[in-house]
């Protein structure tokens, strides 16, 4: 049985296609000359850049890996990018679909041996809902570049969208394996023991990453999250009071918080405190959104 809804999994920003044909053809015989029959030469992996940029986010621990971490602004800067696969993350990212379907047909010839490139078809696939295309994109992918970790951890992420964690679990931890060092698998597979109690397991994992990014909002309130789990809500009151407080309105943060001031008998304060959260939208969370209220009697 889970503990907690497993809250939206934070992938490494990618998208997809295949090539697009004109609708119409155009006349162009009189621009042909040799070169236009030459293909680009296929870029190595060490000419591609696979990181994106800093970000000013309050939430900064995965910035470099997913564009979920990333305002509205700082998306639109981004965009200015020269780099084919940023563009392609970007309009995948608006489901702007067609445009970064044009974006990588137009990069293919160069971008072919890049592993980066086929994860980023997946996971635009995943977005639009097609499981079965994105599964064969990321094993593109780990094709081009055996145990190449954003594939891997995006097979996780797919997988738990379907409601296989099981087979997510053995993606996050073969992704983490692969790469103890990358962020994202960690976070993913942190946050899928925190789903079923496995508090032991996460913590580490969280506090590795809390370490690393001291200010990471999502970080503070998971370790907080699991020391609420272990019954420490001394402790867990500790993390939960380095959150500005109006992140409190938002269940994912605010619900445990209420609770744990219930537990070490401030009642008011917790009331208060579950008052001001916005009801939220998804099924899970609205449940436990009405369980809490039923423990501190708001409702």
């Amino acid at each position: 049985m889970k503990y907690f809804p497993l809250l939206s999994l934070f992938v490494l920003a990618a998208c997809s296609t295949g090539k697009v044909q004109d609708s119409k053809p155009q006349n162009k015989s009189a621009n042909v000359t040799k070169e236009s029959f030459k293909k680009e030469k296929p870029l190595t992996n060490s000419e591609v850049r696979d990181y994106y940029p800093a970000s000013k986010s309050q939430s900064p621990a995965l910035q470099d890996e997913t564009l979920d971490r990333y305002t509205v602004d700082e998306l639109e800067k981004l965009a200015a990018s020269d780099d084919p696969l940023m563009e392609i993350s970007l309009r995948c990212s608006k489901k702007d679909f067609d445009q970064a379907f044009a974006v990588a047909s137009k990069a293919f010839n160069r971008y072919q041996k890049i592993p980066a490139y086929w994860n980023l078809l997946g996971t635009c696939h995943l977005n639009q809902g097609s499981q079965r295309k994105a599964l064969l994109f990321y094993n593109k992918a780990l094709e081009v570049s055996p145990g190449y970790v954003p594939a891997l951890n995006n097979i996780g992420v797919m997988y738990s969208r379907q409601g296989e964690d099981q087979k997510a679990l053995v993606a996050f931890e073969r992704a983490n394996k692969q790469s103890p060092f990358s962020k994202t698998p960690r976070y993913n597979l942190a946050r899928l023991y925190l789903s079923y109690g496995l508090t032991e397991s996460a913590l580490p994992l969280f506090q590795g990453m809390l370490n690393e990014a001291s200010n990471d909002i999502d970080l503070i309130n998971a370790v907080g999250n699991c020391y609420f789990m272990l019954s420490d809500y001394q402790k867990a009151l500790s993390f939960y009071n380095r959150i500005p407080k109006d992140f409190m309105e938002r269940a994912e943060f605010g619900l445990n918080y209420s609770l744990t001031l219930k537990k070490l008998g401030k009642a008011a304060e917790a009331s208060k405190v579950y008052s001001s959260i916005v009801e939220p939208k998804s099924k899970d969370l609205r449940d436990y959104y009405a369980a809490i209220g039923s423990q501190l009697g708001v409702q």
